[in-house]
């Protein structure tokens, strides 16, 4: 199962710390990996980490803002001349401030979100424009995408996760709804992955009660592990999730369970 031989990736947050063990599993199904991301030190310390992971992994780096339109097209269609073709796109970038309700400015608030949404957007009808049927796009939205952070467990000093985050991820669950609607009669899949508490590991050492309250809010009692968006990222990406478009898999250990 999960069989990509023959197809090629591109995600765009690929050197980010969930993405990345997204972007090795893909290698290890057979994909050609596009690694895109904003900071060219990550995208290549992400190539080298896959190469190392997956010997003979068919993997290349790409530098990308993906509010630039034009660059966005170009990293496509430099997939599609490289490798034949662009079968699978994901896109997990993120905009936020993160300052409280009362303090974010109309103008702050509006470019997160918009960025957001945007980058999202241009990535998906690039992608639309040069997949065949059996495509697959999947946007990462978040927990805070369904549900709001609940203040608890945020004490103070420490602020809430922030009001255009949770809007913007909002959107990228109706996005994948509207898109799949959109392409569905070429074939292409759209899809939502929707990830729950996966702090990075400096928060984790740095406050563990925030860890703590954190786990105390899921089902399970405990935090995501780094690679564990990794296995709907290739359920959705694969040829086994054929007949499955317009959906939010929800990764957060029962989070939004009660």
């Amino acid at each position: 199962m999960f069989d990509l031989t023959g197809k090629v990736a591109l995600v765009v947050g690929g050197a980010g710390y969930l993405m990345l063990p997204a972007c090795k599993g893909l290698a290890e199904h057979g994909a050609a990996v596009v690694v895109a991301d904003v900071a060219d030190d990550k995208v290549q310390q992400a190539v080298a980490e896959i190469q190392a992971a997956v010997p003979g992994a068919r993997v290349t780096g790409a530098v990308l803002n993906a509010c630039d339109e034009a660059a966005v097209r170009r990293v496509v269609d430099d997939a599609v001349n490289r490798y034949g073709g662009l079968h699978i796109t994901v896109c997990a970038t993120y905009r936020s401030v993160g300052k409280y309700v009362e303090e974010i400015t109309v103008e702050e608030f509006a470019a997160a979100v918009s960025g957001n949404l945007v980058d999202a957007l241009v990535l998906s009808r690039e992608s639309a424009r040069v997949m065949g049927p059996g495509g697959s796009i999947v946007l990462i939205s978040s927990m805070y995408g369904q549900v709001a952070p609940d203040p608890r467990v945020y004490i103070p000093p420490m602020k809430p996760n922030p009001i255009e985050y949770g809007v913007a991820k909002a959107g990228i669950i109706q996005m994948a709804k509207y898109l799949s609607a959109y392409w569905g009669a070429k074939g292409i899949r759209v899809n939502a992955v929707s990830p729950g508490p996966f702090p990075h590991p400096q928060t984790q050492q740095e406050d563990p009660a925030f860890i703590t309250r954190l786990a105390a809010k899921t089902t399970l009692g405990r935090i995501g592990r780094q690679d564990e968006i990794a296995g709907a990222v290739l359920y959705l990406a694969s040829d086994d999730a054929s007949y499955v478009t317009g959906e939010t898999i929800a990764v957060n250990g029962g989070w939004t369970a009660w």
